[in-house]
């Protein structure tokens, strides 16, 4: 197969993978000297550095060697069990390439799509490719520009090549995978100057595009039915004029959009949602707008009719915002002194099954005007939720919580540059991190160890990781 992206391999990625190997990714932890059977010699690598603080006999990475770090080697005696299969999915956005690259920085497979990847290529239980890209014909032309998605089966056959891309509306960015086999594409949506000043925007000269979501179901190698849609467009406000639509208070209604909020390009890009998941426990979807520097999760429960409305669903709330989090200004509960997202991206569920299920995870690029060292931070949030599940709000106040329940980075740390990055949450447990201004991916335990990391040459927004478990491929 082609070697179609270039990884560096530095000391500090040699380094990466002989602390994977040895502990936290090996499904045999008393393999010491990473032979691939666990034997005398580790046994008497484990006695040499018995009371030691750390090193590669501290098996558990307690900071001490000792029973504990014994008991996990004797468990583990004999050969060691095969690793499991594992993929991380690199999809370029300067390339018309996606590439799946294993634990051990070997290219397993790689797909050639018909243009640049729009955002992030996701796998099928099934091993299929699911690649978002560029529809150069497209009438809507703004950054992360989509329009076109293509399925390639599991020996790498296209096998689905469709058009998400009308005078009305086109994918840009994310796509996401639901489980039923549709998919959920973000999508601008067309709006003249005049339909935005009547619907309360103050300042416009030119189009306006919000976003919708649609869910749509391959039907044919070129065909598609919308399933359901979301649009944007019905659920905002303006606390201006009187006498246009959408007029309220807006700090009375932080279920609905304030349409005066953020810049409006030239090209008509408003929002900028950047990516967006699915919590199939809840029917409920999280996305990312990078203008607002907010995360926003509506419900998918409902009909497309209710979907447009204030009613209906699971949550009785039609399709409004459920909740939002990261810069309350936006909707008159909060100075910048709240402000906790700069240039958001990558909101995501964490997956049931895993410690946190439900909570969401996203990556805050922090490009904070003025401050000369910057710095990004993956953060973990615990949306405050009753016990059906209802998201809380206390009146007059801002969403909580007050502060992430985890976060990654901080001053000093990484710093992803002022577009896309972004993280996901492993079957390990581990979150796998992607910069973007370096191509650089990492993976870091709950505490902060670095434990694997690749360099990629070339654009990219974020790499997900899937395994091979009894037969499917299962990742975020």
């Amino acid at each position: 197969m082609n070697r179609m992206v270039s990884l560096r391999t530095t000391l500090s990625l040699t380094v990466a993978l002989i602390v994977c190997g040895s502990t936290a990714h090996s499904d045999c932890p008393g393999d010491i000297d990473l032979s691939g059977t666990v034997d005398g010699s580790d046994l008497a690598t484990l006695l040499g550095g018995w009371g030691n603080a750390g090193g590669s006999a501290d098996i558990d990475g307690n900071g001490i060697v000792d029973g504990a770090d014994l008991a996990m080697l004797l468990v583990g005696w004999g050969a060691c069990p095969l690793p499991a299969q594992e993929r991380n999915m690199v999809t370029l956005l300067n390339s018309a390439t996606s590439t799946a690259v294993d634990g051990s920085l070997t290219t397993v497979q790689s797909w050639t799509g018909a243009a640049s990847g729009s955002s992030v290529g996701y796998l099928r239980p099934d091993g299929s490719l699911v690649r978002p890209c560029v529809h150069a014909a497209g009438v809507f032309v703004s950054a992360a520009r989509g329009g076109r998605i293509q399925i390639f089966n599991l020996a790498g056959t296209l096998v689905n090549d469709l058009l998400v891309s009308t005078s009305e509306f086109q994918q840009h960015h994310d796509i996401n995978l639901m489980p039923n086999g549709n998919i959920l594409c973000i999508a601008w949506e067309a709006h003249t100057q005049a339909q935005g000043l009547a619907a309360g925007r103050q300042t416009l000269t030119g189009p306006i595009w919000p976003e919708t979501i649609l869910e749509i179901q391959p039907t044919g190698y070129s065909t598609y039915n919308i399933v359901w849609r979301w649009s944007l467009w019905n659920h905002l406000i303006q606390g201006v004029n009187s006498s246009l639509a959408n007029y309220g208070v807006v700090a009375d209604h932080p279920e609905l959009v304030n349409i005066n909020y953020a810049t409006v390009a030239a090209s008509g890009d408003w929002i900028h949602a950047n990516s967006l998941d699915y919590d199939s426990v809840r029917d409920q979807i999280v996305l990312s707008s990078r203008n607002f520097n907010e995360v926003w999760v509506i419900d998918h429960s409902t009909t497309t009719a209710q979907a447009a409305t204030h009613v209906g669903g699971n949550s009785g709330r039609g399709g409004d915002l459920l909740f939002r989090w990261g810069n309350p200004v936006t909707y008159g509960r909060g100075t910048s002194a709240n402000q906790s997202f700069f240039t958001v991206h990558s909101a995501t569920w964490i997956d049931a099954a895993l410690p946190g299920a439900g909570n969401i995870m996203a990556f805050n690029n922090g490009d904070r005007a003025g401050t000369a060292n910057d710095y990004s931070t993956v953060v973990e949030l615990i949306p405050p939720r009753d016990a059906l599940g209802n998201y809380l709000i206390t009146a007059g106040q801002p969403f909580g919580p007050s502060a992430p329940v985890w976060t990654h980075g901080g001053v000093g740390g990484f710093y992803g540059g002022m577009t896309q990055c972004g993280a996901f949450r492993t079957l390990d447990n581990t979150t796998l991190i992607t910069l973007t201004n370096t191509g650089r991916v990492f993976e870091v335990t709950s505490a902060g160890q670095t434990i694997w990391e690749m360099d990629v040459t070339g654009q990219l927004a974020r790499v997900p990781r899937y395994r091979l478990v009894d037969g499917l491929w299962i990742g975020p």
